[in-house]
């Protein structure tokens, strides 16, 4: 679902500024989380005993999905979202000193086999870095600490405060910039940009219930099905063919996530 999701994130940046995508985004599952206040009470959607780590958990969502849609913009579809998957090998790095997850010899080599797959698909000594890569880059790290967060408060708090809590912090930073871009969607893109947004909220509620039952390491690698989507809609809706250097990396990216998955499996904690 992620893929398609994006998909729609990348056709909507060629008529609309990012930064009012990302407030749509973010005001449709505020509206969505208050307007179910009166039947599940305010203690279910608002409570929280980690009120400053689920800010920081908001922050660094916002951070990652605005870094993410620019990027979107300015890069390839399946470049932009092979660069955004390497999040998964940041969570295993920083799971050790974060969440006291073990990280053995084995994880840590497969997690420089994919900062290998990573340097593939970037190439800096071969004339093919664009500044642009950054921002899938940015992406990756801050969805990576949103990722380890979500983890440490799935032990905390509710899902529904922290669905709630992310998309209000994602609304205040939105909507600072928001009337500096303002352009009125139509009626039809609103719709769509309504169910959009519903989407992706729905997809953080599965991710952090999830959170709830699995270690950090485990389920982030989980995410990779998403490169498979992304080279087949990259070129059958925006004909952008990947090249070999994103294949190849791709390829590798995605090996080490899934030996991270099945290896969070097995080894012990610490």
């Amino acid at each position: 679902m992620a893929s398609h999701l994006d998909v729609v994130s990348k056709w909507f940046t060629q008529s609309y500024p990012v930064l009012e995508l990302v407030w749509i985004r973010y005001t449709t599952q505020t509206i969505v989380l208050i307007a179910l206040v009166p039947w599940l009470g305010w203690r279910r959607i608002l409570g929280t005993r980690a009120l400053k780590m689920q800010i920081a958990r908001g922050t660094a969502l916002w951070a990652s999905a605005s870094l993410f849609v620019t990027g979107l913009s300015f890069l390839p579809f399946a470049t932009t979202v092979v660069l955004g998957q390497t999040s998964p090998l940041i969570v295993a790095a920083i799971a050790l000193p974060l969440l006291g997850e073990r990280v053995g010899l084995k994880r840590w080599a497969t997690i420089l086999l994919g900062f290998a797959g990573l340097v593939i698909v970037v190439r800096p000594d071969f004339g093919n870095f664009q500044w642009a890569m950054l921002l899938p880059l940015g992406t990756a790290c801050t969805y990576a600490l949103y990722q380890v967060m979500t983890r440490y408060v799935a032990g905390v708090d509710a899902t529904l405060p922290s669905l709630f809590y992310t998309a209000l912090i994602g609304w205040l930073l939105a909507s600072i910039a928001v009337p500096f871009v303002w352009q009125t969607p139509t009626l039809p893109h609103l719709v769509i940009l309504f169910g959009h947004g519903v989407g992706i909220g729905l997809g953080h509620f599965i991710l952090i219930r999830a959170f709830v039952h699995a270690p950090a390491s485990l389920i982030a690698p989980l995410g990779y099905t998403s490169l498979i989507w992304a080279v087949i809609l990259g070129w059958f809706v925006f004909n952008e063919a990947p090249d070999a250097g994103t294949l190849i990396g791709g390829m590798l990216i995605a090996i080490s996530g899934i030996v991270l998955a099945r290896n969070a499996t097995t080894e012990p904690r610490k």
